[in-house]
Order: C-alpha cells, then sequence, then structure tokens
C-alpha cells in the first residue's frame, strides 16, 4: 500500500514544530464508514478553521498522508501532539470485512511508525514511551481532549486490548506497506 499525497498540507499549513518521539498515538475517526480519502480530504480542506489533523489517515485500500512525519499534527491535544511523531487515523466500518481489513493495515502502519522513531510496540502502558491510543492520553493528563477513541470501536469489531497489544507485537503478514513513505 503506497502512501497518497493528494492531501498533504501545504508547507504554510499545520505545525512548523518538531515533535518529541515519545510516542505514536492511535485515533480513530468516529466517523462511521468514512474512507480514508475523505476524512484526509476533510483534514486537509478545514485546516484554516477546525485546526484538526493527523500524519496518516488508513483504511481497507488505502492510506492518505496529510501532516509532515517529524513535525507536530493537531490530533491529540497538548502536550500529546508535541510528543508525537506520527499520529494514525483508523477509518471505521460497519462491515466487518472491511473493518479488519484497515485495523490489519493500521497495526501494521503503527509498528512502522514506531520502529521509524524507535519506539517501543507497547500499548498504553505506563512508560510514556509506546504506542498510546487517544483514550489513554486523556484518562493520564497529555491531552486536553475529551476523546475515548479506538476504544469506542475497536470492542465493536472484536478487538479487546490485549488482541490490540498481541497484534502490535507481531504484525500481520500480507499486509504490505510501501517502502517509500
Amino acid at each position: 500500500m503506497k502512501v497518497n499525497k493528494k492531501y498533504q498540507l501545504a508547507d504554510n499549513e499545520g505545525s512548523s514544530q518538531l515533535a518529541q518521539p515519545r510516542f505514536i498515538v492511535a485515533h480513530s475517526t468516529g466517523t462511521p464508514n468514512g474512507e480514508a480519502w475523505a476524512i484526509a480530504r476533510n483534514m486537509k480542506n478545514g485546516i484554516n478553521t477546525s485546526q484538526t489533523y493527523v500524519h496518516l489517515v488508513v483504511d481497507d485500500k488505502s492510506i492518505y498522508r496529510v501532516g509532515a512525519y517529524s513535525y507536530k499534527a493537531w490530533g491529540a491535544g497538548e502536550p500529546a501532539n508535541s510528543l508525537a511523531p506520527i499520529q494514525i487515523e483508523l477509518c471505521e466500518f460497519t462491515n466487518h470485512r472491511r473493518a479488519m481489513k484497515t485495523y490489519k493495515h493500521y497495526v501494521n502502519w503503527l509498528r512502522w511508525a514506531a520502529k521509524k522513531y524507535n519506539i517501543p510496540l507497547e500499548l498504553d502502558t505506563s512508560s510514556y514511551r509506546g504506542i498510546k491510543t487517544h483514550s489513554w492520553l486523556v484518562q493520564n493528563g497529555l491531552s486536553n481532549t475529551n476523546h475515548v477513541d479506538p476504544w469506542h470501536y475497536l470492542p465493536k469489531i472484536g478487538v479487546s486490548k490485549a488482541k490490540f497489544q498481541k497484534d502490535l507485537k507481531k504484525g500481520f503478514s500480507g499486509v504490505n506497506i510501501a517502502l517509500t513513505k
């Protein structure tokens, strides 16, 4: 799966601040059946009004890049945004087959991002390094938002915290990540 940059922010859009590589943020959209292209387009088009975006948006068919890697995004609230070089948005589907295919891509991209920044493949641990859900960031005072993603969605498709952690550790074969990001 090659990263589509059609809705990538221009150099004068978004944050120009580098993020500290402490954790990778795992989000989900909260938009039933919203595809990656539509979510990414909305982030790009609303950058001056909503001031909300992440680095990558993934679904079962594609992945779109919105923010520049290593730079602060505006998806998790503060201070989390300053501590995450990559934030990834999971598209939510009511069709279970699409949902699970999207989930597999999501897991592999979270793994890729963590490895890129030498961040442990640990989910929501007490350590301030690893892969963190938006929900964990809120619960631990690292986000000034009230979001609970992706935990409002993952259990609906049969993904528990234990399964998510296990999948992050091992990844999924047969789900390709392009070598050029």
